[in-house]
């Protein structure tokens, strides 16, 4: 971690400079705290107040620039990212959906319809009762790091078994 207390005595008198006539001047001093300052709280307080202050637009945008530089940003760790809901996620509902199919069965060889959820690879045909394997169709679940728990971890396995069986 960082000494953040040396870093913002190094970085005192380059503040200072910031309020200068000089344009060249205050453009340098905005440089090289874009260069000492990152994640330096106090450089960021700085040059936000000197964002208020300075009417000089090239300045104004080097500043911006420069606040970017200085900000130091942490991506929050996974566990507080936010799961989508059940019905959020088009994948879960394309998954979750029951549909109505045509179908031929290969064993009655008879056309007939079948209710399908969108997981299922294998139902019973409603003529014979025999069992009817189907493609499941790809959907972003399977790739997805929260997809067991966005549709279930039953359905997730019965698809993942029926993505394999697929041809």
């Amino acid at each position: 971690m960082k000494d953040i207390t040396s870093s913002a005595i190094s970085i005192q008198p380059l503040l200072q400079g910031l309020y200068q006539g000089d344009a060249g001047k205050v453009k340098e001093t905005l440089e090289e705290i874009g260069r000492m300052g990152k994640g330096n709280r106090e450089a960021m307080k700085a040059l936000q107040e000197f964002l208020k202050r300075e009417k000089r637009m090239p300045l104004r945008i080097l500043a911006t620039q420069i606040i970017s530089q200085v900000k130091e940003y942490t991506p929050p760790p996974a566990e507080k990212l936010k799961k989508p809901g059940i019905f959020q996620c088009p994948g879960a509902e394309k998954i979750k959906r029951v549909e109505i199919i045509d179908v031929a069965c290969p064993h009655c060889h008879k056309q007939g319809t079948a209710s399908v959820a969108g997981f299922e690879h294998e139902f019973a045909c409603e003529l014979c009762g025999k069992t009817v394997q189907r493609e499941v169709p790809e959907s972003c679940v399977e790739k997805c790091p929260v997809g067991s728990e966005c549709v279930g971890e039953e359905r997730y396995r019965k698809y993942l078994k029926g993505r394999k069986k697929a041809p």
